[in-house]
């Protein structure tokens, strides 16, 4: 079953907390390294993103659990870990507009699913989805700062504008393929069953269009607070 952890609850407090040690260790590891240690550490960290995406789809494989309209990697997050597993990967050169999608999307979708967190195949104990969930989270918020403040990617003028349009564009393919399917990815055919203070409505098309509204302000500032410092 779906577990949503309420706000402010000793669960909540303790999976935040534990969720935000894990993104504050990466980012340590990567000051304290040198150049050297710094690509190799960030490609443990893409190797165990691999490892636990791999083990998820096996797992529910073995346990018949996996469905079309539920482990597609298509919600936000589940691209961005996509985007974690094989940037460090792919010549340097084609690296930006993935550290940029992941710059944006990663951190704020992550954050939102650390604070607002709704766990599938939740069976009242911290088994492996639970421990995942948050590993995984973390991940996709640490590894682009990671990538700007150690390994020196940079923001581009607009690459706020190109995240959105990208986004944009994948919304137009996954609404019809949320119809086709019976599906939820990105939460475009109904709201999440989280308390979530983004959600303004619940009434369809209507809420996506005010998410619109929010991201182009979130992204806007996220560019505003990461932007390259002027020489």
């Amino acid at each position: 079953m779906d577990h949503a952890i309420e706000i402010l609850s000793s669960e909540w407090i303790a999976t935040s907390l534990s969720s935000i040690a894990f993104i504050l260790f990466i980012l340590y590891i990567g000051k304290i390294s040198s150049e050297k240690n710094r690509i190799k550490f960030i490609k443990i960290i893409a190797l165990i993103m691999i490892l636990f995406t791999v083990t998820n789809h096996v797992t529910h494989l073995i346990n018949g659990t996996w469905t079309l309209d539920k482990q597609l990697p298509v919600h936000l997050c589940g691209i961005s870990a996509l985007i974690c597993c094989v940037i460090m990967f792919i010549p340097e050169n084609k690296r930006q507009f993935l550290f940029e999608f992941l710059f944006y999307c990663g951190i704020l979708g992550g954050t939102m699913s650390i604070l607002t967190p709704l766990i599938d195949n939740y069976n009242g104990s911290v088994n492996f989805f639970y421990i995942q969930f948050f590993v995984k989270h973390a991940i996709i918020i640490a590894f682009p700062i990671y990538l700007r403040n150690y390994l020196n990617m940079e923001l581009r003028v607009y690459s706020w504008l190109k995240t959105l349009i990208s986004l944009n564009v994948l919304l137009a393919f996954i609404i019809p393929l949320n119809f086709y399917i019976g599906s939820n990815y990105m939460y475009l055919a109904e709201v999440p069953a989280v308390d979530n203070p983004l959600i303004l409505t619940t009434q369809w098309p209507y809420y996506i269009l005010t998410w619109e509204a929010i991201i182009l302000i979130l992204f806007l500032i996220t560019y505003y607070f990461s932007k390259p410092k002027k020489a």
